[in-house]
């Protein structure tokens, strides 16, 4: 007898319950398919193969490396956007300016002079500089660049002038700018904080407090964030900024120009009432400005948005209210607006005129009141900007006739002397401050 078998019936014989009561091995049949009891056995032991604590500690780690990416992958795309404006816009217009210069007698004309190149581009050359030191560096340079608007008014004169224009249009079919433009460029740099904030804040929230860059992350958070907040007034009025550029951009037939210092204040779908006839007009769009409200009528030239210029209504010492329906000939929801004096008075050399009355209706009870409320705020920090304009003119002028005076008080008799500085002031004061 062999040793297997012998062992075979050893067992047999001293356990024979047991092995009686083993169920016998079963195999899967010819196509490798397991019968229904097979796997009903293995439902009754209610064996549970998922570690939920597992598969969220492998989620926390997949949403921190995703963040990880999308922090390293705008990262690049920032720093290539910054190598754009530099190498397909600043550097040859620098290039193009040194070389203008030693045109002779002027026979080649410069794109745009060098302090119109720093004009444009501000401290772009400190951002740019700085990337390779990290996020802080880049807020360093932001802030910096968000307090020059000189590049607004730059840009705008430049574009009506033949050669910057030219040059523009060429760049912008670089097919490495992929639809960019230099305007939307150069606002990159003022929307870094926001990003970074967010996702530094994200990834912090989601790292655990045993990894090792719990701690530093936290740091980094509470900073970010605290500087976000600082600097948040200055990145909201650099947008305004983009805002204002860009609507004057697509203003077609407008009398006046961009100004640094003009923001936007409210816009909406209005429409002139005439109060006689009890009619209502066209319904134009209204750009509420900090120093005028101007109305257009939007139209469409291929994919873009043009606005055609139908008038504005100067602001400063105009008056506001609001109408009752009756007042405005059966319409609700209106305000009327009266400009003030204009025209031209021989007199007094100042500019006067009769003031007109706009009726303006608007589409609710609470568009009503935030449009009146908007018309006030303008108003008032026109006529206060006004005011002081004025008083600082008086303190010149009464300056200069003290200077005046002291002059002609050694050449004239007092009498004579006292009789003309009265009467100067007087006539100055009167041109001043008007009747």
């Amino acid at each position: 007898m062999s040793p297997s078998t012998s062992t075979s019936t050893a067992n047999n014989f001293y356990y024979p319950q047991q092995r009686a009561s083993q169920p016998t091995t079963t195999y899967p049949d010819e196509g490798g398919r397991f019968s229904e009891d097979q796997f009903d056995i293995i439902d009754s032991l209610d064996y549970d193969d998922v570690d939920d604590g597992l598969i969220d500690h492998e989620l926390v780690h997949r949403n921190r490396e995703a963040l990880v990416q999308q922090l390293y992958n705008s990262e690049t795309a920032y720093l290539e956007s910054l190598n754009l404006v530099a190498n397909v816009f600043m550097q040859p217009l620098r290039k193009d300016a040194k070389q203008s210069s030693f045109a002779f007698l002027g026979m080649k004309k410069m794109v745009c002079t060098e302090r119109e190149t720093r004009w444009l581009f501000g401290n772009f050359d400190d951002i740019v500089q700085t990337q390779h030191l990290g996020p802080y560096a880049d807020y360093f340079g932001c802030f910096s660049w968000l307090g020059k608007y000189l590049f607004l008014t730059t840009y705008e004169r430049l574009t009506r002038y033949q050669p910057f224009k030219k040059f523009i249009d060429s760049a912008h079919k670089d097919s490495s700018l992929r639809g960019a433009t230099l305007l939307s460029l150069l606002q990159i740099p003022a929307g870094c904080i926001n990003r970074y904030a967010q996702l530094i804040s994200k990834l912090a929230d989601v790292t655990t407090p045993m990894h090792p860059d719990y701690m530093g992350l936290l740091t980094c958070k509470q900073r970010i964030i605290a500087l976000a907040e600082e600097i948040k007034p200055k990145v909201d009025d650099a947008d305004n900024v983009d805002q204002v550029l860009m609507i004057h951009q697509a203003l077609i037939g407008a009398p006046f120009g961009v100004k640094a210092q003009r923001r936007l204040v409210l816009q909406g779908q209005l429409a002139r009432v005439v109060v006689n006839s009890r009619s209502t007009g066209e319904e134009r769009t209204y750009f509420l400005f900090s120093d005028l409200l101007a109305f257009v009528r939007p139209k469409q030239d291929g994919k873009r948005t043009l606005l055609q210029y139908k008038g504005h209504i100067t602001l400063e010492r105009a008056r506001v209210r609001a109408l009752t329906a009756e007042e405005a000939g059966a319409q609700d929801h209106c305000i009327e607006i009266v400009s003030s004096f204009q025209g031209v008075d021989t007199l007094n050399t100042t500019y006067m005129g009769a003031p007109t009355t706009h009726v303006l209706c608007t589409n609710s009870k609470e568009e009503q009141e935030e449009w009146l409320k908007q018309l006030e705020v303008v108003i008032h920090s026109l006529d206060r900007a006004a005011t002081r304009a004025k008083n600082g003119n008086t303190f010149y002028i009464f300056d200069g006739l003290l200077f005046f005076f002291h002059i002609i008080k050694h050449v004239l008799t007092l009498p004579v002397c006292v009789y003309i500085y009265i009467y100067t002031f007087t006539s100055c004061t009167k041109s001043t401050h008007g009747p």
